[in-house]
């Protein structure tokens, strides 16, 4: 006959393992909250950063596009004319002639667009 034995009272529940997963999970948890917080400030520095870019390109644009004007009075439809280096994002003459143009600038990683026109300056809707 075998004899099982029963737990005395005074013996102590072994609580290692317990203690290490409700560590972990308070860890976990933690981790959880300090992305949630910090991710949105992360994302709206990015699309400032951005946008900044796309208004100073669209700047150049602007700037090019005056000297362009006073020298063959008429705005220019090539960014190739004009010598205008848009690296950063993607740029385009949406129209020109010869009292007004309107250009756009886009970011493909934040679908941020930006435009800019002689008649209103820079908005985010396009150009009428």
């Amino acid at each position: 006959m075998t004899r099982h034995s029963t737990p005395d009272a005074s013996e102590p529940t072994p609580r290692g393992p317990r203690r290490a997963v409700v560590a972990a999970v308070g860890g976990v948890t933690a981790l959880g909250l300090a992305v949630a917080v910090a991710l949105p400030i992360v994302i709206d520095d990015r699309r400032s950063s951005v946008a900044q870019d796309l208004h100073t390109d669209l700047q150049q644009v602007a700037t090019a596009q005056t000297a362009w004007r006073d020298a063959h009075g008429s705005y220019s439809t090539s960014l190739h004319d004009l010598r205008v280096p848009t690296a950063r994002t993607d740029v385009a003459i949406v129209s020109a002639g010869p009292d007004a143009f309107c250009a756009g600038a886009y970011d493909d990683d934040t679908r941020t667009t930006l435009f800019y026109s002689t008649g209103t300056s820079f908005s985010s809707r396009p150009c009428t």
